[in-house]
C-alpha cells in the first residue's frame, strides 16, 4: 500500500513523498516539490530513486532530503543566501 505525506518546506515549497513496501519487504520512496504562488502551482517530479531501504522511515527520509536538496540548488539565489545566514 501507498502511504503519502506532504511536508512543508521552506521558501514557499511543499514537499509530496509517496512510500510503498515492495515486494521484497523494502520500501522505495519518491517526492514531489510543490511551488505555490498566489495565481499558480507547479509540481517538480523528481528522478525516480534506485535506492531501496529497510523501514519507511528510511525511505522517507531519503526523499525528503533529495527534495530539499533540488529546492536548494533550484531557489532564486537571494532566498538561498538568506537560508544560509
Amino acid at each position: 500500500m501507498v502511504q503519502r505525506k506532504i511536508i512543508p518546506a521552506y521558501g514557499g515549497y511543499n514537499i509530496a513523498v509517496a512510500t510503498e513496501q515492495m515486494d521484497d519487504g523494502n520500501w522505495a520512496a519518491v517526492a514531489t516539490v510543490t511551488q505555490s504562488t498566489d495565481t499558480a502551482q507547479r509540481n517538480i517530479d523528481l528522478p525516480v530513486p534506485k535506492e531501496r531501504f529497510a523501514t519507511e522511515a528510511d525511505a522517507e527520509n531519503f526523499a525528503v532530503r533529495m527534495a530539499k536538496e533540488w529546492i536548494e540548488k533550484n531557489m532564486p539565489s537571494e532566498r538561498t543566501e538568506s537560508l544560509q545566514t
